[in-house]
């Protein structure tokens, strides 16, 4: 039964990460602080953020140490479980919670 638990336990650190090249397209909504909410859409190493507009922006994965991080020199999404960041140039980085 210990075995059974730990086997378990073990699998549970492999699941499925944003930025895994493997996984199918997820998309995912996220409340942000002070608004506009915000929708990402991870597909393999690519993270597409859905503007309010409804225009887009691709955004390469980059190495990060733990979590996940996507950006380009202008936008970057940086996280870790189900919270992120997100920051458009200079403006004030908008902080979110997956809903």
């Amino acid at each position: 039964m210990v075995l059974i638990g730990l086997v378990v336990a073990s699998m549970a650190g492999c699941a499925t990460h944003p930025s895994d090249s493997t996984a199918a397209e997820r998309r995912v909504n996220y409340t942000c602080e002070g608004g506009p909410d915000l929708t990402v859409i991870y597909a393999g190493e690519v993270a597409r953020v859905v503007q309010p507009d409804g225009s887009t922006v691709d955004l390469p994965a980059q190495v990060t140490g733990s979590g996940f991080s996507y950006g380009t020199p202008m936008h970057n999404l940086r996280g870790k479980g189900t919270e992120l960041t997100y920051t458009v140039g200079r403006m004030v980085p908008r902080e979110c919670r997956e809903k």
